[in-house]
């Protein structure tokens, strides 16, 4: 990846966000498949997500938080983000919490590639624009991407992690 001397900052973020992606589907074809199918869809703890549960979640969120980026670049100040009850967040882990693994592996090419292109676009001087979050008021963009992105992003893997740990013992 080629670091544009002027968005120094946004070619970090595309950094951290293709790792993520490129670790997850490195999980996918690694640990995962090696999982008897049945323990995807078992809780690795009372009140904690499946596997699956957790990847239709990344499928959706990817593409859903790049939209609300672009969002906020096209009308900075606008009110963005949503919160853990949003109708779509749950619908998406409802609805495809179940999905075979090949089937989210299917899914998770365009759903990267939506917010690949969202980040491609993004300069560093849009990180400093605002828009007022439903739940933590006004934020930078710097702040969101990080917050829901980046952040977002590094910490599922963290809890699939967790997960295989249980699932693998």
């Amino acid at each position: 990846m080629t670091t544009d001397r002027n968005n120094v900052r946004v070619a970090k973020i595309r950094q951290r966000v293709n790792a993520s992606y490129n670790q997850l589907l490195s999980l996918i074809d690694t640990r995962l498949v090696a999982l008897p199918a049945a323990q995807l869809y078992q809780a690795p703890a009372p009140g904690e997500w499946t596997i699956m549960e957790n990847l239709a979640h990344i499928v959706e969120f990817m593409p859903y938080w790049a939209d609300e980026i672009a969002q906020l670049v096209a009308r900075p100040g606008q009110n963005f983000g949503r919160t853990q009850q949003h109708e779509g967040r749950l619908r998406a882990i409802s609805e495809h919490g179940h999905d075979p693994l090949q089937q989210i592996k299917n899914n998770l090419p365009s759903s990267y590639e939506h917010l690949a292109h969202v980040l491609h676009n993004l300069r560093d001087s849009d990180l400093d624009l605002t828009g007022q979050h439903v739940k933590f008021g006004e934020r930078t963009l710097d702040w969101f991407v990080e917050d829901f992105v980046t952040h977002h992003l590094e910490s599922h893997l963290e809890q699939l992690d967790r997960a295989l740990q249980v699932m693998e013992s």
